[in-house]
């Protein structure tokens, strides 16, 4: 989730795609259509003037066009194709293994306590317990990509061409006529194109998905080849630690989380590229997902819904630019608020 932990009010972020975050019913997925390019017609340039006798004209140097992304193909995942997608992402894991994740849930329901100071990290670490405990999520974003940034690919149909994807995970658990919620951030989420009754009745409970998650993790000989990531990582790590144990309460302290984190999803490394950031530039300090796009130069296309399988493209691309930017990634299993 990409908020920081003590103000955890949904809202919305910018995909660096020009493709629309879409809730759809199992087995049916809206190719994107491709980002505009301009082009330049060569043959119709008037022609340089020719250069008087004897100077020598500079070279322009001689390189290859970078090529747009290819547009993103979201995949959603419900209950009626979880196997199919998850033993996808599985398979794409090998050449994939950096993973970033980002869940959306339906508000912040308790809070730090106001003592006129910034809440100390074992109150923050209360605060989302609690609400990780009692609020059920909403859904999941994964992206998966290489050591570049690059996302997997694939193709919609034989004659599409290749898309880059991601997955959005809907999950059937929460019923606002029975579970706590903020009434602004249900309502924000029905904005952003999430119904909530169809969910129920198509998405898959996140305990089901914590199952296939660990079921399909490599061998423990391999799992220390991946490498998980979020941005503002404290809830999307606590309700991460929630699916994989079956839904039961987080541990009570925060040194217990991560231990269970690191025990659940057998090694790997773990970032928050939020805290990397404050820890590396002074004018990112606090800053929100999309003004940290803008500031490291991550594409976003404005009006686009924002959910969190766009989140999570969004953040993948953040910390795989703070990766080639040499930033030192010292700060290893340290998540922003609570360590």
């Amino acid at each position: 989730m990409a908020f920081s932990p003590l103000y955890r009010q949904p809202s919305p972020y910018y995909s660096p795609y020009q493709a629309q975050s879409t809730f759809l019913p199992p087995h049916v997925y809206l190719p994107q259509p491709p980002i505009n390019a301009t082009t330049y017609n060569f043959a119709q340039a008037p022609a340089a003037p020719a250069p008087p006798p004897h100077v020598n004209v500079p070279q322009p140097a001689m390189h290859a066009a970078a090529a747009p992304a290819p547009p993103l193909w979201l995949r959603t995942m419900t209950a009626a194709n979880l196997d199919s997608e998850m033993g996808l992402i599985g398979e794409m894991m090998v050449q994939y293994p950096y993973v970033t994740i980002d869940v959306e849930f339906a508000g912040v329901v308790h809070h730090p306590p106001y003592t006129g100071s910034r809440p100390t990290p074992d109150e923050i670490y209360a605060a989302v317990k609690s609400n990780v405990d009692e609020v059920p999520a909403v859904q999941i974003g994964i992206t998966l990509s290489d050591a570049e940034g690059n996302l997997p690919t694939r193709s919609p149909s034989s004659s599409s061409p290749e898309q880059e994807i991601a997955w959005e995970v809907v999950f059937s658990d929460f019923d606002a006529s029975r579970d706590p919620h903020v009434v602004d951030s249900v309502e924000f989420l029905r904005n952003q194109g999430i119904d909530f009754d169809l969910a129920r009745r198509i998405g898959v409970t996140s305990t089901a998905f914590g199952e296939k998650l660990l079921a399909i993790l490599p061998p423990p000989s391999r799992r220390g080849e991946l490498t998980w990531s979020a941005f503002g990582g404290a809830y999307d790590m606590g309700y991460l630690v929630k699916m994989l144990t079956g839904g039961q309460p987080l541990p009570e302290t925060r040194q217990q989380l991560m231990q269970l984190v690191k025990s659940r999803l057998g090694g790997g490394r773990i970032f928050d590229s939020k805290y990397l950031v404050e820890h590396d530039r002074q004018d990112l300090r606090n800053a929100g997902l999309r003004h940290t796009a803008d500031v490291l130069g991550v594409r976003q296309q404005e009006g686009v819904k924002m959910l969190a399988g766009h989140k999570s493209v969004v953040a993948a691309a953040i910390f795989a630019t703070i990766r080639s930017q040499g930033v030192h990634l010292l700060h290893e299993g340290v998540i922003d608020g609570i360590l």
